[in-house]
């Protein structure tokens, strides 16, 4: 294997990792929401602090998935994947502005 192959399969991989960590923050954002239905079973829970917890985790997995564009060098594969990443984060945000 050539060191440019070699380079590109590592920024392939890594590239996928941080998409993977990205979806990993749009999953948690849901899961920094789930006392919002139930504020009894998190006692000393502030009112806002789910949703800001929500936006937190969907900023953070945009940035994640920004990286990952920057580090592969496949414009349309990684802007497609970026671009739906940023779509599914944006009706994230707009679901869970109405908490503030």
């Amino acid at each position: 294997m050539t060191a440019n192959r070699a380079a590109s399969v590592a920024r392939s991989v890594g590239a996928a990792a941080l998409y993977a960590v990205a979806a990993f923050w749009v999953l948690f954002s849901y899961a920094t929401t789930i006392e919002a239905d139930n504020p009894e079973a998190f006692p000393g829970m502030l009112d806002k602090d789910e949703a800001f917890g929500a936006f937190l985790s969907v900023g953070l997995a945009v940035l994640f998935a920004a990286a990952a564009v920057a580090l592969l060098r496949r414009p349309l594969v990684s802007k497609a994947v970026f671009a739906l990443m940023v779509l599914v984060c944006v009706y994230r945000a707009i679901s869970v502005y109405g908490q503030f």
